[in-house]
C-alpha cells in the first residue's frame, strides 16, 4: 500500500486528483472555486520546492533523494486536497475519508522511509493551511464581486 500511495501522490495520477476534486468542487460550488484547487496544487508545489531548498534536510534513506525531506511533498499534496474536501463535505463520511487519505500518505512516507516524522507533521500544517487560506481567500473575492444591494450599503 505505502508503494501505491508513493505513484499516486506524484505525476499524472496526482494531477488527475487534483483536476477531479476541482471539478467536483466546481460543479458543487461554482467554477471559480473548482479552478482555485489548481490554482492552490501549483502554489503549494513552489512552496514544498522552496521550503525544501531553504531546509536542505536529508531523508533518512539516501535512495529517496538527499536534501530534500522537509517537507513532504506527498504529504502536502494529501492533505491540500483532504483539507479542501473535509471543508466542502456536506457528510461525515466523506471528511472521514479524506482524515484517512491524509494519515495513510503520511504514514506511508515514513513507513518507506522517505521522511522523518517531522517532516509529514508539517507537510499536513502545510497543506492544511494552504486550503484554508485557499476557501477564505475565495470566498472574500466572491464577497467583493457580489453587486451591492441597495441602500444599506455605503461606498467605500
Amino acid at each position: 500500500m505505502a508503494e501505491a500511495l508513493a505513484v499516486v501522490g506524484t505525476g499524472r495520477p496526482a494531477t488527475a486528483l487534483v483536476v477531479a476534486t476541482g471539478a467536483l468542487i466546481g460543479a458543487a460550488r461554482g467554477w471559480h472555486w473548482g479552478a482555485s484547487v489548481g490554482a492552490v496544487s501549483i502554489i503549494s508545489v513552489l512552496n514544498v520546492a522552496g521550503l525544501e531548498a531553504l531546509a536542505r534536510r536529508s531523508r533518512p534513506d539516501a535512495a529517496y533523494g538527499v536534501l530534500n525531506a522537509f517537507p513532504s511533498g506527498h504529504t502536502t499534496f494529501a492533505s491540500l486536497l483532504g483539507s479542501v474536501v473535509i471543508l466542502f463535505a456536506p457528510r461525515a463520511s466523506i471528511r472521514g475519508v479524506a482524515i484517512a487519505w491524509i494519515s495513510a500518505m503520511a504514514w506511508s512516507r515514513t513507513y518507506l522511509r522517505a521522511h522523518w516524522l517531522t517532516d509529514v507533521l508539517a507537510a499536513i500544517l502545510i497543506g492544511s493551511a494552504e486550503a484554508v487560506l485557499m476557501v477564505a481567500a475565495v470566498h472574500r473575492l466572491s464577497e467583493r464581486r457580489r453587486p451591492m444591494g441597495g441602500p444599506q450599503h455605503e461606498l467605500r
